[in-house]
């Protein structure tokens, strides 16, 4: 089973990125997964850029700390193939693991926030995922931890380590050169990466957020334009574990 995930697609441009490469890579991958919670200008998902999403070849859009910013989520979280957190308190809307199957394999795809200056108050992700992975049957499994703090990252890697077939870390916009294998198998990367503007502040307007450094003063959120970059990274599921992790980084032309 070959996977690719996308990281954090940010605003226009990394729609537009998403539009322009992933259908030439669909065909080699047999699931598809996209984060997608700052697609619409750069925070949350509308219904206009889940459609994109798709269009071009997702099979299953994540979430993030930016779930709840647009009220299309509400209805599109309860009949289509998007994840939130999973550690949100019981009763919030949509699901936080999903299975996919290809050729009678079983896939679980979970996602997890940090609790590590996230601005939230969510549920332990450790023990969350702990209780999910004991009540779902799966033939691989696959952790996304949205988190700040690498160290959390690394934490869950090993806590999970060997349980599961791959995590893969998003939100912080950069992709880490830490692509491998944990001790006991599970492949594990702290972060994808982001899909979206290359001359950015992680995606945000350079000028606008110099401001907030040089000033130390608020300043209006901006996404910033131009040209793209995809971040994604490749996985190869296949005897009951992986046996390939492989970042992929494409560049829109100038």
């Amino acid at each position: 089973m070959r996977v690719l995930f996308v990281g954090d697609v940010f605003g226009e441009p990394g729609l537009r990125a998403v539009a322009l490469r992933l259908p030439d890579l669909r065909p080699h991958y047999d699931v598809v997964i996209v984060n997608g919670e700052n697609a619409h200008h750069g925070k949350g998902l509308s219904r206009s850029a889940y459609r994109r999403l798709r269009e071009a070849g997702a099979d299953l859009v994540t979430l993030g700390n930016h779930a709840w910013d647009h009220k299309d989520v509400y209805e599109l979280i309860q009949t289509e193939p998007i994840l939130r957190a999973l550690n949100y308190p019981p009763g919030t809307p949509g699901r936080g693991h999903w299975v996919l199957e290809v050729g009678g394999e079983r896939l679980l795809v979970m996602q997890v926030m940090g609790q590590v200056e996230m601005g939230l108050s969510l549920y332990d992700p450790f023990r969350t995922t702990e209780v999910l992975l004991q009540q779902v049957p799966y033939d691989y499994a696959l952790l996304e931890v949205h988190a700040e703090a690498t160290s959390e990252k690394y934490a869950l890697g090993h806590y999970f380590d060997g349980r599961i077939s791959a995590l893969l870390g998003t939100h912080t916009h950069v992709p880490t050169a830490d692509a491998g294998f944990l001790p006991r198998g599970t492949a594990f990367q702290c972060d994808v990466g982001m899909t979206g503007p290359i001359h950015s502040i992680i995606g945000g307007e350079v000028e606008s957020f110099l401001e907030r450094f040089l000033t130390q003063r608020p300043t209006p959120f901006k996404a910033a334009r131009g040209r793209a970059v995809l971040c994604a990274t490749e996985l190869v599921l296949e005897g009951g574990r992986c046996t390939r992790i492989q970042p992929l980084r494409w560049e829109e032309p100038a």
